[in-house]
């Protein structure tokens, strides 16, 4: 498929406005006009291409005509070019016009007036007796004359269509020509017009005609210009960083968008993959396509066969889009749009491009220090006014009032909010937030191109000085929000390189000092250096109050719940962690961090460009934007240079400390585990440790060697007092918050796998974990470590370690409370208090930690914990039969991950939406043909494929959709794929529901399958079906939530395998599930009761009517 027809698939509107002409001049008999307004290259040309292609298509005659900008000084010249289209003489040798004229005149035209042609066609036929008597104006009105004759006899034979381009620059006596022509004849008129130039009075009165109608051509939606850029590279996506870089520059403008990928081609910047060859992963270089491809669950190409190789492109590493010049052609464009500006106008803009895309007004002022502010305000609304600048629109943040927050749990929030304006009114930090990230002082350009034409006008000299102040203004705000009480994203990252950076002093950037902007002055002591509140605790237990510990001290859940509610009620601003301002590190990372490293890049700094590249990645990885955090990884290792096959050969381009090169280990690390690479990822921790010092052994003696010290060294370091809060000790500090992760990271990739000596490894990294943690003495890293701990014992089904350590975070909890890492803390507590409530079987219960926990998430900003949060609650709610509260719940999930990156997310998505599509009585939040179309092209990614726990409630749940249609083939496909996934799975919550999922399709198997279905695989018995409910019972001990469930399916499993009817048991689920009929192709139907008989499955709770009394005893035993 050519371009021409890619880009109108997305101009159906437009072509719909010909479509409605067409049908009203061949059923009314009237002529009618069509004209498309846009600017240049926005694809009015194309779309007349496209007209003309379908008018040839249906057997209509169309004129095609593209005017000049001269040819409007010609009188009734697009008339007279028209019709010598219409003779066909447009295209024949000059000596054979006259004779092909003479041709298509006979018979229409009398002889004598041919003469009439002869200066309009350049030909020389005979002057009549009749026309030599006729003046200048009579002349005139007779060939007008004519042509209305000779068009009315052609569209007696086939309809007319003329199309003319450009035409603007039509004169006026062709325009009053087709006015008169569109009354009185049925033809069909489509124009394109530029809305830049001011018609004439005639061609104004044309478009004022009812029978004309003015289509405005808009801009290509985002989504539309992407897919037209795929078909120009010929790919089926295109990462990230290309995609911003052609948004920026396009602004929907299909002509833009065609140059600039044809620039990229002849640049030779882009690598192209298969998408169907799997790429090696044992390194990280290597890397490129794998990230491109956890991201492409949305893409999936249009019209492509199975068997055509498909392809991505990914960015070469050592290329920067940011400094990619224009290509000529457009870069013309833009300039001639910046000499329209006046000089302060053009000033502004070139400074502006030089911020960026998105700059501040600060900074702009900053780099216009002859400019008051009201000067800069005035310059600043005229190229508002133009469209040239426009301010960025805050709402596309998520709604302020949570979705699913039931009644029972009352936080005024309008009280408190009011409580807290009179008290903050004048407070340093209030000032703080309004200086650093003002909601409406913040701009973008919005006009394509212009800021990329200024950036190169200016002279590398002057580039680069300006590139340099940018950077000066922007370190000091590199930092965490004041919500977040500053600090590093990298925790205690700049005191543990300072030396580094200190020494020689060969850097420009870190070695500048500069106090002239006021909002530097205000904002350095509030973000540059973590909050003393914030900070990890240095004092020892003694300078707490003893007495205020014990009087917080929560010995159950239902203390520690109704503690976080007084909490979270308190009216003191000071203590009322919820009602401070939104957290802003998102803001700080797009006009800040971003920008930084490009303007570092850019002055030649890469030693401080490689420090804040490492801080974006820890932001983004913070936001939950993994693709984001890879890409700066990327530019990082682009910085460094290629890697050395030996370590003791390393030669880095860039110096950096040990430090700085752990911390890019443990980044990568967890960008490989949410990539699902996770050799790669246990790999890259392991090197991490080891530059912390902090080795992991790699053979089972190791192991116990390591368990044994670490276990020694626990109870001697326990009786050592703390450090003090000096330099060496923030950067212990350093060290020891990037060890705990790293162990942290360990022990989730151990804990992916079943075998043994997989175990073993995850043991030791939660016990060094801890003992890090430990060490670190504070509270919150504690809490988070003992939650940590408390999910890994739940997942290996180990039941008094599980519950033991989660005792122990709450009693951990209670000094948590001052700063937002120990509000996170407590959030990720109360998860956990929920996952365990959810597993032991107290649903109530669980609900109620669950809302608790999200009201925590929406204020903090954590879509990946609140994304965890709501998983929890929708178990809950789905098993206590809430399905309403299901639907909500999963609308609130559906809008934090529809709009990223999380293909895990969205697995678990859609597995609960096959689990309500399933039991829910009818309700669907999401179609089964879309859940089905995500599996299919998502199954075969590495981070599903190292998901088995929620893989395998895909695979079964799918396998009973498939089940109870009789679509037997499908449900092997998936029945197949689970019973590979079982034995991978633990002790998990996903992990234990797959398993009753699983357990259930033997059940419908043994109870509905006919013989000599399956044709790859062998049936299963009812000795193989209770061999796994044996295996369920040993192995998922800490869920019990499901312990009642698979006893009754056993049970009626030892029934039928007494050959007694299953139909009369009509045992299986614990819900009424009259399964909805519900298509495959999405449409929603009502719930048929009817259906559940079809299956002979009935509610769970009917088993007391049953009566089996010869099976009693059997049936008691297996419930025990």
């Amino acid at each position: 498929m050519n371009t021409l027809a890619i880009e109108d698939v997305y101009r159906e509107k437009e072509l719909e406005a010909f479509q409605m002409a067409q049908q009203e001049c061949l059923h009314q008999k009237k002529g009618q006009a069509v004209l498309y307004e846009g600017g240049k290259g926005c694809g009015k040309s194309q779309l007349l291409a496209e007209i003309n292609f379908l008018a040839h298509k249906e057997q209509h005659r169309v004129l095609p005509l593209k005017l000049k900008e001269t040819d409007f000084k010609q009188c009734f010249y697009a008339i007279q070019t028209l019709m010598a289209i219409f003779f066909e003489i447009d295209t024949c040798p000059a000596y054979y016009r006259q004779e092909c004229l003479h041709k298509q005149l006979h018979g229409m035209v009398e002889e004598p007036l041919h003469c009439l042609f002869n200066d309009l066609f350049f030909v020389k036929f005979p002057l009549s007796f009749e026309v030599s008597h006729m003046d200048d104006l009579t002349r005139q009105k007779k060939v007008k004359a004519c042509f209305f004759q000779v068009l009315q006899e052609a569209v007696r034979e086939a309809p007319l269509i003329f199309l003319i381009d450009e035409a603007q620059y039509m004169d006026t006596a062709s325009w009053e020509f087709l006015e008169t022509l569109l009354s009185t004849v049925p033809i069909i008129m489509v124009m394109t017009l530029t809305p830049t130039f001011t018609l004439c009075g005639c061609a104004q009165h044309f478009l004022q005609s009812s029978q004309a109608v003015l289509v405005p051509i808009l801009k290509l939606a985002a989504t539309s210009l992407l897919r037209m850029a795929c078909w120009e590279l010929g790919v089926v996506s295109i990462p990230q960083e290309l995609q911003i870089y052609l948004l920026h520059r396009c602004f929907g403008n299909p002509l833009y968008c065609e140059v600039l990928c044809q620039d990229l081609l002849s640049k030779d910047i882009l690598l192209f993959h298969d998408l169907q060859k799997v790429e090696e992963n044992s390194k990280w270089e290597n890397l490129s396509a794998n990230a491109m491809k956890s991201t492409m669950y949305g893409i999936f190409p249009a019209g492509s066969e199975e068997d055509h190789e498909l392809y991505i492109c990914t960015v070469k590493d050592d290329v920067n889009l940011d400094t990619v010049l224009l290509p000529p052609l457009l870069k013309e464009i833009a300039v001639n749009q910046l000499d329209q500006l006046s000089p302060a106008e053009q000033l502004l803009v070139k400074c502006a491009a030089v911020i960026g895309h998105s700059f501040h007004i600060d900074l702009l002022q900053h780099l216009l220090p002859g400019w008051n502010k009201n000067k800069l305000l005035q310059v600043l609304r005229a190229l508002v006014d133009i469209h040239v600048l426009c301010w960025i629109n805050k709402s596309q943040e998520l709604p302020a009032d949570s979705i699913i927050v039931p009644s029972s749990i009352k936080i005024i929030e309008q009280i408190k909010e009011e409580k807290k304006k009179k008290s903050d009114a004048d407070s340093p930090l209030s000032l703080q937030e309004e200086l650093s990230l003002p909601q409406t002082e913040v701009l973008e350009f919005g006009v394509p191109l212009i800021r990329e034409a200024a950036w190169e006008l200016w002279p590398k000299a002057q580039q680069i000085a300006l590139h340099l102040e940018c950077a000066y203004f922007l370190r000091d705000l590199a930092c965490r929000c004041g919500s977040c009480h500053g600090g590093d994203f990298v925790p205690f990252h700049r005191f543990a390189i300072c030396s580094t950076k200190s020494c020689n002093g060969t850097s420009r950037f870190c070695s500048y000092k500069d106090t002239g902007s006021v909002l530097r002055q205000v904002i350095t002591d509030k973000l540059q250096l973590p909050s003393p509140q914030d900070s990890f605790q240095f004092q020892t237990k003694s300078f707490r109050s003893q007495e205020a510990f014990t009087s917080e001290h929560c010995r159950t859940e239902e203390e520690f719940l109704d503690q976080v509610n007084r909490k979270l009620s308190q009216a003191s601003p000071e203590k009322d962690m919820l009602t401070t301002k939104p957290c802003h590190c998102e803001d700080i990372l797009k006009l800040v961090l971003s920008p930084l490293i490009h303007h570092c890049l850019v002055i030649g700094e890469t030693t401080c460009a490689f420090y804040y590249l490492l801080e974006a990645a820890a932001a983004s990885l913070d936001l939950s934007d993994n693709y984001m955090a890879f890409l700066y990884l990327k530019k990082a290792s682009s910085l460094l240079g290629q890697p050395s096959a030996f370590s003791f050969l390393k030669n880095h381009k860039v110096k950096i400390c040990q430090f700085e090169e752990a911390t890019f280990c443990c980044l990568r690390s967890e960008v490989c585990f949410n990539m699902g690479q996770i050799t790669l990822a246990k790999k890259l921790a392991r090197q991490a440790l080891r530059l912390l010092k902090r080795n992991f052994p790699w053979t089972w003696f190791g192991v116990l060697f390591q368990t044994f010290l670490e276990k020694y060294w626990r109870s001697c370091s326990l009786s050592q007092p703390p450090n003090n809060p000096s330099e060496n000790s923030k950067k212990k500090l350093a060290v020891l918050q990037q060890q705990v992760h790293c162990l942290s990271l360990l022990w989730q990739l151990y804990n992916l796998e079943t075998t043994v000596s997989s175990h073993r490894f995850a043991c030791l990294a939660t016990l060094m974990q801890k003992n890090s943690a430990e060490e670190f003495a504070n509270e919150a890293q504690v809490v988070s470590t003992y939650v940590a701990l408390s999910q890994f014992s739940q997942n290996t089904g180990d039941r008094d370690k599980w519950l033991h350590c989660e005792q122990m975070a709450i009693q951990k909890s209670s000094l948590c409370w001052f700063s937002r890492e120990g509000l996170l803390a407590t959030a990720q507590l109360m998860q956990a208090l929920a996952y365990t409530k959810l597993c032991l079987g107290h649903l109530d219960f669980s609900i109620k930690l669950g809302f608790q926990a999200h009201e925590i998430c929406r204020h903090l900003k954590k879509p990946a914990l609140e994304n965890l949060v709501l998983s929890v609650l929708f178990r809950s709610a789905f098993l206590k039969k809430k399905f309403d509260l299901c639907v909500h719940v999963l609308e609130r999930q559906w809008v934090l991950i529809s709009h990223g990156h999380d293909v895990l997310g969205l697995a678990c998505f859609y597995s609960a939406c096959l689990d309500l599509l399933l039991y829910g009585e009818g309700l669907l939040c999401r179609p089964f043909g879309e859940c089905l179309h995500f599996i299919q092209h998502c199954e075969h990614s590495c981070i599903l494929n190292s998901q088995s726990n929620v893989m395998l409630g895909v695979h079964s749940s799918l396998a009973m959709w498939f089940a109870q249609d009789s679509q037997w083939n499908l449900f092997e496909h998936h029945f197949s794929k689970a019973r590979q996934l079982v034995k991978r799975t633990n002790a998990s919550l996903f992990g234990s529901h797959g398993f009753v999922r699983f357990l259930e399709c033997h059940v419908l198997m043994l109870q509905k399958m006919p013989d000599s279905v399956f044709m790859h695989t062998l049936p299963e018995t009812c000795s193989q079906t209770l061999k796994y409910c044996k295996e369920f019972f040993s192995r998922c001990v800490t869920c019990p939530v499901y312990h009642q469930w698979v006893s009754e399916l056993k049970a009626s499993v030892m029934r039928y395998g007494k050959r007694e009817s299953m139909s009369s048991t009509n045992i299986i689920r614990p819900f009424d599930t009259c399964l909805a009929r519900i298509w495959i192709e999405g449409e929603y139907l009502e719930e048929n009761h009817s259906f559940g008989g079809h299956l002979g499955i009935q509610r769970f709770d009917r088993m007391a009517d049953v009566k089996e009394n010869k099976n009693e005893e059997e049936i008691q035993e297996c419930t025990c």
